[in-house]
């Protein structure tokens, strides 16, 4: 008999996962020292995201599997327009979306029953969001997953959802790393959303708040952490060159590419790291805005064997840091 977890519809939603369905263009190799605040931010692909291609087999209404990939950026679980409309689901009053620039109204409408696994969800409010932009049948957000302890698997391209003795593996892959959390996991607290900010997270000794999105390649800080670093360790942030960052919902955003000194996760060190810099609107939808954040994303989670969202006890742990086997920003700005 599947489990029935019933949702109450949101109407403040996030969605800040910055993946794109097509990709920009190859970025020309221009080795400026400092950006031309003249010249147009480098676009840059933002695709074959290693998590937010970590699928789930769902069925709506009794019908598909379809095909819902893994966001933790997302508060609410939205679904693409074409299913939407081949699925002729109810529709609701628009719903406010917050992506990575501004909040936008877009349509939603009503899943009665969705299944994932051995799991029910009832009475869902989902924002419709363009297939093209989100590159699937829908994204899996933290109404669903936040009830859950979700662990992805990096080498295996797998992930599970736990819950009360029931486990759902999704990515083709069997996740046979055992089930007990490290003592060493990191302590959060839980944003507006449902997101896990995480406690212990330094940059270049800048203590700072910092949350998992799977549906972004690149991670990114905020202005206040950068200005923050400044006051440290001038020569690490310098800006190498400006960027073009792209969002579910079709926004565009300039930021600045420079690297950090260190990264610590935890007691995880990642060493000298690229970053983006940029003030996203998600960052003040979750009040973060005005102190040093960080949207940590595919590239530095895949610094890592295994990475546990234990969303019921509030807790985050990296397990088993690795060589930099993820392809970074810098890699993706060279071509």
């Amino acid at each position: 008999m599947p489990r029935d977890h019933s949702a109450t519809p949101d109407r403040r939603i996030i969605l800040c996962g910055l993946t794109a369905a097509a990709a920009f263009g190859r970025a020309p190799d221009t080795r400026a020292q400092t950006p031309d605040p003249t010249a147009d931010p480098t676009p840059i692909p933002l695709l074959a995201n290693l998590f937010t291609r970590v699928g789930a087999a769902v069925t709506i209404n009794d019908q598909g599997p379809w095909t819902f990939v893994i966001d933790t950026g997302a508060g609410s679980t939205s679904i693409a327009d074409t299913l939407a409309a081949r699925l002729r689901l109810q529709p609701l009053s628009p719903l406010t979306v917050h992506g990575i620039t501004t909040a936008t109204r877009t349509e939603s409408v009503r899943v009665d029953q969705m299944q994932l696994g051995g799991l029910t969800f009832r009475d869902l409010r989902c924002p419709v969001l363009s297939r093209d932009q989100i590159g699937a049948d829908g994204l899996l957000g933290l109404d669903v997953l936040g009830r859950f302890r979700l662990g992805f698997d990096v080498q295996r391209r797998a992930a599970s959802l736990s819950v009360q003795g029931v486990r759902i593996l999704m990515g083709g892959a069997d996740m046979s790393t055992g089930s007990r959390l490290r003592d060493d996991s990191v302590r959060s607290t839980r944003g507006r959303f449902g997101q896990l900010l995480l406690t212990q997270t330094i940059v270049d000794g800048v203590p700072t708040a910092a949350f998992i999105d799977s549906g972004a390649q690149y991670s990114i800080g905020n202005e206040a952490l950068r200005r923050a670093i400044l006051t440290r360790r001038v020569e690490s942030v310098r800006p190498d060159r400006q960027v073009l960052l792209y969002g579910v919902t079709g926004q565009s955003l300039s930021a600045d590419l420079a690297r950090v000194g260190e990264i610590r996760l935890g007691r995880a060190r990642l060493g000298a790291t690229p970053l983006l810099f940029a003030d996203l609107h998600c960052f003040r939808t979750l009040d973060l805005a005005d102190r040093p954040a960080l949207l940590i994303g595919a590239d530095l989670l895949g610094r890592f064997r295994r990475v546990t969202l234990d969303f019921p006890n509030n807790t985050v742990a990296f397990e088993g840091l690795r060589r930099q086997t993820t392809r970074t920003v810098e890699d993706a700005l060279r071509g």
